[in-house]
């Protein structure tokens, strides 16, 4: 793998230089993004942080020469405005407090035909068994190849990745000690009458395997639309475990699920949601790796600002209030309470949620996003926290 990503950057370097020169100028998209992020978290059982960055995002895209070869590659610069030193759990800058520079995407993309597509190097990732967030100064993003197909309405993609560049880092680092990559198979498909089922399986040697289930369904219902959501997650250790970082059972052994279930109704300007989920006998982690390099995130409600509510035997439901007035364009407002419970101990996990958010629709700042972002957290144990995050976006299109 590595010599196909020195290989795929190299060829990504040149064929961004001569790709210019062999299709027309009006035929490349080059996007400029501008985030101010400013985030604190105030920890009664730990240092609080307090962080403050500009992000400069690049997003280079090319057109297919001669309908077979391009390249796309993203750049991102990230500034230091303000840190007080102790950065644990604020990634907006790099692990000393600091801004740095990194090439996120670089890669090759191949155009097999009408439905089909290979890409080969850094690419962004959005799939249930690998998610790269972009919640922070920059997206994370993985060094991979990735192929996508649609046979009859059916969308399948296959994913190998050996290599993940996490939010505040500017490397990229393997996901275990011996170089051994994540294989992931998964497809979608929407039915006639509206319903939506996915399926994803992946493996990480010597490690464990993830199994992803997700249906949807929404139906009209009066005035009202009535959406259904179901997820399940399957996770079970394989190998010689010598890769798995998963918090495992007295047994010693990986063997548990995670099932959600989301029911929304949409009346006008408003959305109410209601969320249950159960986990297994052991932990659920997302994470390929134990969270070192890879934080890939659980795709279900109840995966909020902050918990997951994955602990091991923990049942926890979720009432949340969607709000866009009509009146108001670009405006809108969101509140969410979720509780879990664990059975082993009956420990209780709390969370609060708010977020608003605006985009200026008009004049000389149109499209300017600003966001704010706050939790209210109770975690069994350890004890509460409080999380703020203020956002500041812009994107504009050079060519």
């Amino acid at each position: 793998m590595k010599k196909i990503a020195v290989a795929a950057l190299s060829c990504t370097a040149l064929m961004s230089a001569a790709l210019p020169t062999l299709v027309q100028a009006d035929e490349h998209k080059l996007d400029m993004t501008f985030r101010t992020h400013f985030g604190q978290v105030d920890r009664d059982f730990a240092p609080s942080s307090e962080e403050m960055s500009q992000a400069l995002r690049l997003d280079y895209t090319s057109p297919y020469y001669n309908d077979v070869i391009g390249v796309d590659g993203s750049l991102y610069a990230i500034f230091k405005l303000h840190s007080d030193g102790n950065t644990a759990g604020i990634p907006l800058l790099d692990e000393n407090g600091e801004g740095f520079t990194k090439i996120g995407q670089a890669n090759i993309k191949l155009k097999l035909n009408d439905d089909s597509e290979l890409r080969i190097g850094r690419m962004r990732i959005v799939s249930p068994l690998m998610t790269d967030t972009d919640g922070r100064s920059e997206p994370s993003t993985r060094q991979a190849v990735k192929a996508t197909t649609s046979l009859g309405g059916v969308n399948l993609y296959a994913i190998y990745s050996d290599k993940v560049s996490t939010s505040g880092v500017d490397t990229f680092e393997n996901y275990t000690a011996g170089g051994d990559g994540v294989a992931i198979i998964g497809g979608r498909y929407r039915f006639g009458n509206g319903l939506g089922i996915h399926l994803s399986h992946g493996q990480l040697k010597d490690a464990k395997q993830q199994t992803f289930i997700n249906s949807n369904y929404s139906m009209p219902v009066g005035d009202t639309q009535l959406s259904f959501a179901a997820y399940h997650y399957m996770a079970q250790d394989i190998g010689d475990k010598s890769n798995l970082a998963d918090d495992t059972g007295a047994d010693g052994k990986l063997d548990t699920s995670l099932s959600n279930l989301a029911v929304s109704l949409n009346s006008g300007d408003l959305t109410y949601t209601v969320s249950y989920q159960t986990v297994g006998d052991d932990l659920y982690e997302p994470s390929w790796y134990g969270f070192a390099n890879d934080k890939s995130v659980l795709w279900p409600w109840n995966s909020v600002q902050i918990l997951d509510f994955y602990n091991a035997m923990e049942d926890s439901l979720q009432f949340r209030v969607d709000y866009e007035p009509s009146s108001v364009p670009g405006l809108s407002f969101m509140a969410r309470y979720t509780e879990g419970d664990t059975k082993a101990n009956g420990f209780e996990d709390k969370e609060f949620d708010l977020e608003a958010q605006y985009t200026i629709q008009s004049g000389a700042a149109k499209g300017l996003n600003l966001k704010l972002r706050y939790a209210d957290v109770e975690i069994a144990g350890p004890g509460k926290l409080q999380d703020i995050r203020l956002i500041a976006q812009y994107k504009m299109n050079i060519f």
